[in-house]
């Protein structure tokens, strides 16, 4: 496993966790000041992860969970025929790990797409502090379920969706992921490739290539190198659910979910007018 570079050691006001601009995102979210503080005298060093870097491989020991704090990081699996399978894209906030607890044994392999900062809480330590601080422990179960859910959705998006449906709620989740972590909804950059989209969705290189210039020749998003504006969310929507809207028009007022799945809400307004999106 790569040597991974430590930031700053946990009495580092400048990075410590009340300053931390993803703590409404984090399992300590909920915490008063003095259990924030128990909370980050277990964190070891926030490490950072340049691109390409491993956090951690398949199939070593198990020992810390991980909390993104920024940048993106994938997981992998090698599935029965030896091929890579990306099983997620994880953005600041976000928990890697928590799959390893049956066997313990880290059951993925979690690579940096950019420069990534990681918090590194040791297993046995977070699971102690959990029992004093109920909100703690609650925070960790709400995370951990948030996975599932988003593992069960893609499970049905890929079983049951085609091509274009799917690329459009992966475009719509991850909008929806960015706006949830204080970012712009409309507008990011994706760090991954369109091999890992498409790896990630079950399609071909080409396919996704192909979508999304149809998209961007439709005006639904727009594109340059690897930063997406998504331009038409009713369109998109209307892709990923077959939803229509039958009134006169409609506009994209906002993404609300409770479940990491996208869900968007629509308003009256002029017939072939764009939708825009409201982040605030």
């Amino acid at each position: 496993m790569v040597t991974l570079q430590p930031v700053h050691s946990h009495g580092t006001s400048a990075h410590s966790c009340r300053n931390c601009a993803m703590r409404s995102c984090c399992l300590a979210n909920e915490l008063e000041s003095t259990q924030l503080d128990r909370f980050q005298s277990i964190r070891g060093c926030v490490r950072l992860l340049k691109n390409g870097q491993h956090l951690f491989r398949h199939g070593e020991k198990f020992n810390a969970i991980y909390i993104v704090r920024s940048g993106m990081v994938k997981a992998t699996i090698i599935d029965n025929d030896g091929e890579e399978q990306v099983t997620g894209f994880y953005l600041p906030g976000d928990l890697l790990g928590m799959d390893s607890l049956e066997d313990n044994h880290y059951r993925t392999t979690a690579e940096a797409l950019e420069t990534s900062s990681i918090c590194i809480l040791p297993f046995q330590k977070l699971i102690e502090l959990g029992v004093e601080f109920p909100s703690l422990q609650k925070q960790l179960w709400k995370q951990t379920s948030k996975e599932i859910a988003k593992s069960q959705d893609l499970l049905l998006s890929v079983g049951r969706r085609d091509a274009e449906a799917r690329l459009a709620r992966f475009l719509l989740s991850m909008s929806l992921q960015f706006k949830h972590i204080g970012y712009s909804a409309t507008v990011f950059r994706l760090p991954m490739g369109r091999h890992d989209i498409g790896n990630y969705l079950g399609m071909t290189l080409e396919t996704v290539s192909r979508i999304l210039a149809r998209f961007e020749k439709s005006g639904y998003i727009k594109k340059k190198t690897r930063e997406i504006s998504l331009i038409d969310f009713e369109a998109l929507h209307f892709i990923c659910t077959g939803d229509s809207c039958e009134k006169p028009a409609t506009k994209f007022i906002h993404i609300e979910t409770k479940t990491g799945v996208p869900s968007v809400t629509l308003k009256p307004g002029k017939r072939g007018s764009r939708c825009t999106a409201t982040t605030g």
